[in-house]
């Protein structure tokens, strides 16, 4: 993420002025790709910064953000699931969430990526707002229990759906068929989404409950048990079966 954020930004036409990672040599590498500085000394790092971004894994921020205490600017993490105040320890302070996946090999456009942002005050969340829409033309004030909702469903949606589509591909891969096989169905299962609620789209043997047809895979699924499971589960999902809430 901190790669693919810190190029737009610069594209964008902000002035990325160090890059820090705890391995100096990332950081160097990214800098070197921006004519910056890179460093792995946080001593190093500027002071004066107009912003500050954490793009890293959400169970170091605290400890991250305390490093720092004593730095000004606004002082953003880039995680969906955690809270505003886990950055309080700072005068100014925000959350700038896109809602992306992100891979080394692969720079998704950000200009209709939903940056999802929220500031410890109304100036702050402002100056987010306008930092997001340098690079982005889909740019939502959310607070954190909403935050974590589109979180939560990006996990369902992003996720579990790469892992479904592993699980496929392996089956495939098992029985000496071409992975790529199945690229057709996943684009248009994908198109369909963007015309109607998954709902509406839903197919295949649970939704018509065709016993005979998901036994035969039930079957299949014996060598590989904890499948077999996840299909039992996820098939009773689709039919509607009521389920108990925990309260």
């Amino acid at each position: 993420m901190a790669t693919h954020l810190a190029l737009n930004f610069q594209k964008s036409g902000y002035e990325v002025t160090c890059i820090y990672s705890r391995s100096e040599n990332s950081a160097e590498r990214l800098a070197d790709r921006m004519g910056t500085m890179g460093t792995g000394s946080i001593k190093e790092v500027p002071r004066e910064a107009g912003y500050y971004l954490l793009c890293v894994p959400d169970t170091v921020v605290p400890e991250v953000s305390r490093q720092f205490a004593g730095y000004r600017g606004i002082w953003l993490h880039c995680a969906g699931a955690l809270p505003l105040d886990v950055l309080s320890d700072h005068e100014r302070y925000g959350v700038l969430y896109p809602l992306q996946t992100f891979s080394r090999d692969h720079a998704p456009s950000l200009s209709e990526t939903p940056f999802l942002v929220e500031g410890c005050s109304g100036e702050v969340t402002g100056m987010i707002r306008q930092l997001a829409g340098s690079v982005s033309a889909s740019v939502y004030l959310m607070d954190t229990p909403s935050r974590l909702a589109v979180h939560l469903a990006g996990v369902f949606a992003n996720n579990f759906t790469n892992h479904m589509v592993h699980i496929a591909q392996q089956i495939l891969e098992d029985q000496g068929i071409d992975r790529q096989l199945i690229t057709p169905i996943l684009n248009e299962t994908f198109q369909k989404l963007s015309r109607m609620k998954a709902a509406e789209a839903q197919t295949g043997p649970a939704t018509r409950n065709d016993r005979q047809t998901m036994d035969r895979h039930l079957e299949m699924l014996k060598v590989y048990p904890e499948w077999e499971k996840l299909y039992t589960f996820i098939s009773r999902d689709i039919r509607g079966n009521p389920r108990e809430k925990k309260e």
